[in-house]
């Protein structure tokens, strides 16, 4: 279509368009017309003379086209929770119906909690890498392990989330999560709620400072430079690079990592059903490849049972999470570093990790300001989250974590 063409569309010619030009290009791109709309990128790579055409006869941003002409049709499409499984999808559907119609909260209420539902449940499973929430649910033993999940899962929020700024707004965010989890412990669908006194755990009840304190980048430096043994060496990188768990650090296996994918990606720890608390996942190896690969070649013999911290001594074949925590001290004391007054564990280490990941996620919002502007949403992280699909927006965090990353564990 030319440039003089769409000069002479009006508003009822453009919607025209879109669904008769536009609608067929999003699906040969495997984009879901009924479900999404397209970037703003897409759309002027695409179509670059309609954008042109909404802003000089209609001044319409395309988001703003898109609410004009209604779509998508979708009515929940703006907060959709098809990255989440079946069940746990019908499970929040369900409470919020309960909301509505047998407890009458207002539009706007169950919008929020829809949100904030939303929000949380992205970021846990960004994190935790499973679409499933409610499985560890219906163990009592999973308990321990779960809360640890859903703690990880504020710490992580607490960086990413600019709602998150104040103590009420906090409290406001565990409160409206909670009575989720409560609804499902009332109908039998949990056998606990892992959001129970959350706030004591994180000082939240008393204080608004948050105490989870964590190492930076110059003190994680200093304890990989103070790891004269290639083994410490690789827990530093481990726990402070990958966010791996002292538990998973000490069990690590060779089988689960992949260092040379196919499909020339990142390489990759693979975590099998079982071999998580948190079930099933992958961690990207976006630093220390240097120190696996040599730690990989310092163990190679034909004795070797495959274990990246073998141990002769132990049943298991490997070190265990206390060994692991211990090493990461003695490296500590050796680098003369604290945190806090208190020598750092392999916790710190890994909430630097966390830390340095929700600064990189600001940094590709803040990438998308303009986008965000031109699809008048109110922030660019809606951009992220509705606009682009969670491979897009897997690859632009790697990216910037991975520069954020490099060479901090340099010889």
């Amino acid at each position: 279509m030319t440039e003089t063409r769409y000069s002479t569309m009006d508003l009822a010619d453009c919607k025209a368009f879109y669904r008769e030009t536009v609608v067929p290009a999003m699906k040969d791109d495997g984009l879901n017309p009924t479900t999404e709309t397209p970037t703003y990128a897409w759309l002027n790579g695409r179509f670059p003379g309609l954008v042109k055409h909404l802003q000089r006869r209609f001044d319409l941003s395309p988001g703003q086209f898109y609410d004009e002409i209604e779509v998508p049709e979708d009515e929940k499409a703006s907060e959709p929770f098809d990255f989440l499984s079946d069940n746990t999808q019908r499970a929040i559907e369900e409470y919020l119906a309960e909301l509505s119609t047998r407890r009458g909260r207002a539009d706007a209420t169950i919008d929020t909690r829809r949100s904030i539902l939303r929000r949380y449940a992205k970021v846990y499973t960004n994190i935790h890498d499973t679409k499933d929430l409610l499985a560890p649910l219906e163990n009592p033993d999973e308990r321990v392990a779960e809360m640890d999940r859903v703690a990880a899962t504020f710490d992580a929020l607490d960086q990413l989330d600019e709602a998150l700024t104040t103590l009420a707004s906090r409290r406001k965010y565990v409160q409206d999560t909670r009575q989720f989890y409560k609804h499902l412990v009332m109908f039998g669908g949990a056998a606990y709620n892992p959001l129970a006194d959350l706030e004591i755990r994180f000082g939240w009840d008393t204080t608004p400072s948050w105490d989870n304190k964590a190492l930076d980048r110059d003190a994680v430096q200093r304890l990989y430079a103070a790891a004269t043994e290639l083994r410490d060496r690789f827990i530093v990188v481990a726990c402070c690079g990958w966010g791996l768990r002292p538990s998973e650090v000490a069990s690590l296996h060779i089988r689960q990592l992949n260092l040379d994918p196919d499909d020339n990606s990142h390489s990759y720890i693979e975590f099998a059903d079982g071999e998580r608390k948190n079930g099933p996942g992958t961690v990207a190896l976006l630093a220390g490849l240097k120190t696996v690969t040599e730690r990989i070649e310092a163990l190679s013999d034909p004795d070797w049972n495959g274990y990246l911290l073998p141990s002769s001594a132990a049943t298991t074949g490997h070190l265990t999470a206390e060994t692991v925590r211990r090493r990461f001290k003695s490296v500590a004391e050796v680098a003369d570093i604290t945190v806090d007054g208190d020598r750092p564990t392999p916790k710190t280490g890994r909430r630097f990790w966390y830390t340095t990941y929700g600064a990189a996620v600001r940094r590709v919002a803040e990438r998308f300001e303009d986008v965000a502007a031109e699809q008048g949403s109110a922030s660019a992280q809606v951009v992220l989250d509705n606009y682009l699909s969670e491979s897009e927006a897997r690859s632009h965090r790697r990216a910037e974590m991975r520069e954020a990353l490099a060479g901090l564990f340099d010889e």
